[in-house]
């Protein structure tokens, strides 16, 4: 990764990442929002689009106005948790420079979670949706340290790769 990137970039990812994440917060909202108010048809696409990330089972989601919202209470901790990271990473890592946070950190981050989805699998317990969302907050928290750095660093070196090879182009050749 580059040491120094150009922090325009790294803001610009960071705000279409912001963008992206205030918008499919509101869209798991929107769902029992217009349950609702009877728009069973628009709901039920909302609904749709979730569905192939979550599992969305109704005993396992958090309501809105007596309506499940989008996702469950494990998937909304960490698209929450994505949010909160979201708005410490200017705090926490910045825009002048690209570094990953070491692998135990992405560990202990997502092992409540790990631990708490294989107990369940296994039967030896049933946690509350209380608890499911925590464990979800835990690691979302840390992903957006992931994400944009990765983003960034993806969009830096395609764009360093097509500037060199414009500057062979325009050598000719040797």
């Amino acid at each position: 990764m580059e040491a120094s990137p150009d922090p325009r970039t790294v803001r610009a990812v960071y705000g279409a990442t912001v963008a992206g994440t205030v918008l499919w917060l509101a869209a798991i909202l929107l769902a029992p929002w217009l349950a609702g108010r009877g728009a069973d048809g628009a709901a039920r696409i909302v609904y749709e689009v979730f569905a192939p990330v979550c599992h969305q089972d109704p005993q396992r989601c958090f309501a809105l106005g007596g309506h499940p919202l989008a996702v469950c209470g494990r998937c909304l901790g960490i698209y929450a948790g994505f949010a909160a990271g979201l708005i410490l990473y200017p705090f926490v890592r910045g825009f002048s420079r690209l570094a990953l946070p070491r692998a135990r950190v992405f560990v202990l981050s997502i092992l409540p979670l790990a631990l708490d989805g294989v107990a369940g699998v296994l039967g030896l317990w049933r946690s509350p949706i209380e608890v499911r969302f925590l464990t979800g907050l835990a690691w979302g928290a840390i992903l957006p340290l992931y994400f944009v750095t990765g983003v960034a660093d993806l969009v830096l070196t395609r764009r360093r790769r097509r500037s060199e090879r414009g500057l062979e182009k325009s050598r000719g050749p040797t």
